[in-house]
């Protein structure tokens, strides 16, 4: 098929209800355990998808070569590039992040992703055998299916690990379409090329050496290291699971929420976005692999689970601020779709996906409710409620089901399941000195410093000796989570479609740090040049003491959340990353800061969350270094426009346990100012 053919996105093709209801896009673990007909199909019709002619446009290596690599022109659009002038290295790509357009031009690009493997998995379903009525039983299956996220920011069901084995396994069992129980090559764990450059120079020498997608290659063999993608967003789960929370509710502005590029106007309440988390899942799952770069991420499995959570987060947020969307804004540089200064808004045409009528582009307001693509998420079944409030109250339960309903009750829910003398704490009261030594082991597991596992047993000793009741009693607040229907518990049982809450109010040992429901929230803002150092980087934070080796910083205890860079060096092939670079684009995010203060304050070393008592504690003990996607240590002197600060606002939380922000942001130059790239007073925010 020739790239110069339009080709109408049109997402799975769907009839409409009459009540507006659409199949869901399911959770991975949830689409596994509860619905295996589908997910054998999903197995077996991305392994065919995968392996369509890269030539085809069509193809997965096609659809995937959209988003960066090999920089082609696709579906008939021309790039915007003119090739005539003195140094233009051809076709720039169609990039949008950093943009106002970044989760919107997602969507239909998600919507091909989906019909061209919905497309391979009836292929699929149509080939098993007639005999025993497993033809009939796999061909319903396929008619619903959709595919699945990966919500990276949920506990994970109990037993398991934070990365699935669905993901990192080499391989993985299937009933095949001869009706036979087998192992094959697992296609969600990696990408086989055939071959990795059709046409000669699609992938640059640093990509052309890896016959298929990596994550965390060993640096000598090039070897994928999937194993250690578990522990590092088990490590770090905490940080994630508050900024979702706080990313959905509380930012009401859509440019703020959806994607990263600062500005000096910015709120220090606007730091963190959507973009920003999106980030930081590039960063952990990729490790210097296809994931971390963004010219190659979409060639990995895990990009599509990836952007398709991302696009489920963006799609409950807009339900539960309906009103708000994109503000008009001059294009700040040349784009695939408007030079610089023309206005990116609503009605920008996202290139290069065409609409059913292959006459015109999508456009953001045209894409922004999902069922436009025949699909909604368990969280945004809009059809099932008889007002706009009573939807998004629902959703609310939902949001504050999987990821927490306030600091306090995430702080008990996160911590404790990070941390076995915690956990056995909130459930008991009672700790012995055997389980705080083994936290104390843990800890050093995670760690590798002595220093560090010596705090974690001071503060399991401390809570010893302070707690004799329950800090968080079993039968109120840790039954298992609820979730949306159709979803799976941490135990990975399926429970029904009523909406509880595990988490509540504050539990009842923390409620003196908030008293009349109103605290102090801390958040950590960092804010850097994308392009600065030809690659991309991240800005780790730390409270309290940590290895200075940088292999160990992933799973060092004292790791509070990072702030991750997906920069390219000046010689890329994208057009637009090629102009950010020359005009310095200086991007943000946000480090949720609060559930490490608690942890200090049950540890015996934090009064309260007052500004009088935190801002000598961050002082003291609040850090920050910069590493590589490679691992190495960057002197982040050196990094252009870096800049790190501390904010907090006011937090109230009413009766059902749920954070109402004041959006009123105060700074402290005198917690960061004279450390390294420390916000001092004289600084801009």
């Amino acid at each position: 098929m020739s790239n110069d053919i339009k080709f109408a996105i049109t997402g799975v093709p769907t009839t409409p209800s009459s009540n507006g209801a659409a199949p869901l896009r399911r959770e991975l673990r949830d689409l596994q355990v509860n619905y295996p007909e589908q997910f054998n199909l999903y197995l077996l019709g991305l392994r065919d998808f995968q392996g369509l002619d890269e030539a085809k446009l069509a193809s997965y290596y096609q659809v995937a070569g959209i988003h960066g690599m090999p920089f082609k022109p696709w579906g008939g659009v021309p790039s915007d590039t003119d090739w005539s002038k003195p140094g233009s290295s051809g076709f720039g790509g169609y990039c949008t992040h950093s943009s106002i357009l970044f989760i919107t031009w997602h969507r239909p690009y998600l919507a091909l992703y989906e019909q061209a493997l919905y497309a391979s998995v009836q292929a699929v379903a149509n080939k098993f055998p007639v005999e025993g009525g497993l033809r009939a039983k796999y061909v319903a299956a396929a008619k619903e299916f959709r595919a699945p996220y990966f919500d990276w920011a949920s506990q994970p069901p109990k037993g398991t690990l934070a990365f699935p084995e669905s993901l990192s396994a080499r391989t993985i069992q299937v009933v095949d379409v001869d009706g036979k129980t087998k192992a094959i090559n697992n296609p969600l764990n990696r990408f086989t090329f055939h071959p990795v450059n059709p046409s000669p120079g699609d992938f640059s020498a640093a990509w052309s050496r890896y016959p298929s997608t990596v994550r965390y290659p060993n640096r000598q063999t090039g070897a994928s290291r999937d194993e250690r993608i578990a522990p590092i967003l088990a490590n770090e789960l905490a940080s994630l699971r508050n900024n979702v929370s706080l990313l959905l509710l509380s930012y009401k502005d859509f440019d703020a929420f959806s994607y990263n590029r600062w500005d000096p106007n910015t709120n220090p309440g606007d730091f963190g976005s959507l973009e920003d988390v999106h980030n930081e899942i590039h960063d952990r799952t990729g490790g210097n692999g296809h994931m971390s770069s963004l010219e190659v991420s979409a060639f990995d499995p895990l990009f599509w689970l990836h952007h398709i959570n991302v696009d489920r987060l963006w799609s409950i947020w807009q339900d539960l601020n309906p009103n708000s969307f994109m503000s008009p804004r001059p294009a700040p540089y040349s784009t695939f779709v408007a030079q610089e200064g023309e206005s990116q808004s609503k009605d920008t045409p996202l290139e290069p996906f065409w609409d059913r009528s292959t006459a015109n582009f999508w456009t953001s307001e045209q894409v922004k409710d999902s069922t436009t693509f025949g699909y909604a998420y368990p969280e945004t079944q809009k059809w099932k409620y008889s007002s706009v409030q009573e939807y998004q109250t629902a959703i609310k339960k939902s949001v504050t089901a999987l990821y927490g309903s306030n600091v306090f009750a995430n702080f008990v829910d996160n911590v404790a399941d990070r941390t076995p003398a915690l956990m056995k704490l909130q459930a008991t009261g009672e700790e012995s000195k055997s389980a705080v030594s083994a936290a104390a082991a843990h800890a050093v597991e995670l760690s590798g410093a002595k220093k560090v596992a010596a705090k974690v047993h001071d503060v399991f000793q401390q809570a010893e000796e302070k707690v004799q009741k329950p800090v968080v009693p079993v039968e109120e607040t840790k039954a298992e989570p609820s979730t949306p229907e159709g979803m799976i518990t941490r135990s990975g049982r399926k429970r029904d479609s009523e909406l509880t809450t595990s988490t509540g109010p504050i539990p009842e040992k923390l409620k003196y740090l908030a008293p009349d429901g109103k605290y102090t929230d801390w958040i950590v803002n960092v804010r850097a040049q994308k392009h600065g150092l030809g690659q991309s980087f991240r800005v780790i934070v730390f409270l309290g003491e940590f290895n200075p080796d940088p292999e160990t910083w992933d799973h060092e205890f004292n790791c509070v959340g990072r702030v991750s860079v997906l920069g390219r060096s000046a010689e890329t092939q994208c057009g637009k990353c090629r102009k950010d670079n020359a005009n310095g684009l200086i991007v943000s995010g946000t480090v949720p800061l609060t559930s490490a203060l608690l942890q200090d304050i049950v540890g015996g070393e934090l009064q309260s969350l007052k500004p009088e008592d935190v801002i000598p504690h961050l002082r003291a003990n609040l850090k920050w270094k910069v590493a590589l996607f490679n691992g190495e240590e960057y002197n982040l002197e050196e990094v252009p426009d870096l800049k790190v600060s501390v904010a907090s606002t006011e937090v109230t939380i009413d009766e059902e346990g749920l954070p109402h922000y004041s959006r009123q942001y105060t700074v402290y130059p005198e917690i960061t100012e004279g450390k390294p790239c420390g916000h001092g007073p004289e600084d801009q925010i």
